[in-house]
């Protein structure tokens, strides 16, 4: 009995120290060409544009939902679109922002709804992807409240990175194309645009309010304290519904007028009833909330009427 527990133990100890090489030493071979690996590049473009800029913070409904060009050339302002994958979690997401934002800035922070009611807030496995083969810096933004969340992730996201780079030692001559989901799928404002002359994709509904779910009561303490620093910075928030199908907008009804309630309530309503951001499904791409470029060209133009009277007249 006791040699099997030895060797129990000598091969649980062999397992760890194997996924702990993985997570820190071996590539990741495919989180670096895809669209998480833009995050250092969008970060790069962003830290060039200077104090006064336009900055829109969320998940991929802004990375697959604006023209920040005709945004920047209607208001007159540098824009730059930071919208990349809701998996990367709202908290981090907002924290990170804060590193670039400068005197008058203003950020339009238009999250994903299930950011405010499940576990999307802490992120998911995007979130660990580019922690440990992205962006190792970041990990200095994550306290211990949020790596409790992340760390049943890691031990599956290690093995991945093992099991994805042992054939890659074979294929690294390799030139994967420009897919939707590439690093190099955005332009220099921060959009996917790659998708804007492809044809339409059927994608799942969106599952409907069960009636249990509650608000993360985290999220509200957060937003105050992300609005805080960012007024220290002499920065501006502004709070802006994401773009969402019409269906997934009436499945996610309840919680989407929790959210909305909570937002007002904390004086950081949306400058911007939800409603009016629920799109009928002819203008979605592949996600209900992913646009395609008729949505995106609709949605931009509603982003600039929306924006104007905060940009143009320095409203508070």
């Amino acid at each position: 009995m006791k040699r099997f527990l030895k060797y129990c133990l000598q091969l649980t100890l062999l397992v760890v120290l194997v996924l702990s090489a993985s997570l820190f030493f071996v590539p990741d071979v495919v989180s670096e060409n895809s669209i998480l690996a833009a995050l250092p590049d969008k970060e790069k473009e962003l830290a060039q544009l200077g104090p006064g800029k336009i900055v829109f913070v969320g998940g991929s409904n802004l990375s697959f939902g604006l023209d920040s060009k005709t945004i920047s050339d209607s208001l007159h302002k540098p824009v730059m679109n930071m919208g990349l994958h809701a998996g990367i979690g709202l908290e981090y997401t907002a924290r990170n922002i804060v590193r670039f934002a400068e005197k008058g800035d203003v950020i339009v922070l238009a999250s994903e709804y299930e950011n405010f009611y499940t576990d999307n807030f802490y992120g998911e496995m995007e979130l660990v992807s580019v922690l440990f083969g992205i962006e190792p810096d970041g990990r200095a933004l994550v306290d211990i409240r949020q790596w409790r969340h992340l760390a049943p992730y890691i031990p599956t996201y290690s093995a991945k990175k093992l099991k994805n780079f042992v054939p890659s030692l074979w294929q690294r001559h390799k030139q994967l194309p420009v897919d939707i989901y590439h690093r190099l799928s955005f332009n220099r404002y921060g959009d996917a645009f790659v998708h804007w002359q492809m044809p339409d994709q059927d994608y799942m509904p969106c599952t409907r309010n069960s009636g249990k779910e509650k608000l993360n009561p985290e999220v509200s303490v957060f937003l105050q304290q992300f609005r805080q620093d960012l007024v220290a910075r002499g920065a501006r928030l502004l709070m802006l519904p994401p773009v969402i199908d019409r269906e997934a907008f009436a499945a996610q009804q309840t919680m989407i007028d929790s959210v909305t309630y909570m937002l007002k309530k904390n004086d950081m309503a949306y400058i911007q009833e939800p409603v009016n951001y629920a799109f009928e499904k002819p203008y979605f791409f592949n996600s209900y909330y992913h646009l395609n470029k008729k949505g995106v060209d609709i949605r931009t133009q509603q982003v600039i009427r929306d924006l104007k009277p905060y940009i143009l007249n320095n409203n508070p």
